[in-house]
């Protein structure tokens, strides 16, 4: 795979939303520790969220990333060694597909977390309420790197395929 301006692009605005946009907020947000302490929520609520969320992951998607992870795999090593103009264009087609199908499974994890910690700081908003803020701009910037994340995965190139 041939490594581009844009795959480049897109996966540093993906670190940018994914990582470090929220990360800034919530410590510029919440570095004072003695103000951040009325804001915390129950730890059981929180862990039984996370419980809930991972195993829901590991029944349902964790079989399905495998499998597409091996064929990302196989159709990258055929990109490698393909010479035909039709075909190579079908790999990176395939590739696209699969990828962006990669990249959004891989985003419903954090996705739904942020979610969840949104529905509970929605529920305890009076003592939640900057909290609750701190999570949506945290979800909102996670849904658009992950944006960035599946424009990134769609950049997909034969080492001799097309220029576009």
């Amino acid at each position: 795979m041939k490594i581009t301006k844009k795959l480049i692009v897109y996966t540093a605005a993906q670190v940018l939303f994914c990582t470090v946009a929220p990360l800034v907020f919530i410590f510029i947000q919440y570095g004072d520790t003695g103000g951040g302490l009325q804001y915390k929520l129950p730890l059981g609520i929180i862990l039984f969220v996370v419980i809930v969320i991972i195993i829901a992951k590991n029944t349902f998607l964790k079989p399905r990333l495998a499998k597409l992870t091996a064929q990302i795999a196989q159709h990258y090593g055929d990109l490698k060694v393909e010479s035909d103009e039709g075909r190579i264009a079908n790999l990176e087609s395939e590739l696209r597909r699969e990828r962006t199908a990669e990249t959004v499974l891989n985003a419903i994890l954090p996705i739904m977390l942020l979610a969840a910690l949104l529905l509970a700081c929605k529920a305890m908003e009076g003592a939640v309420l900057q909290l609750s803020g701190a999570i949506g701009f945290t979800l909102a910037s996670y849904v658009i790197g992950t944006i960035f994340g599946v424009l990134a995965a769609r950049e997909v190139h034969g080492k001799h395929g097309g220029k576009k």
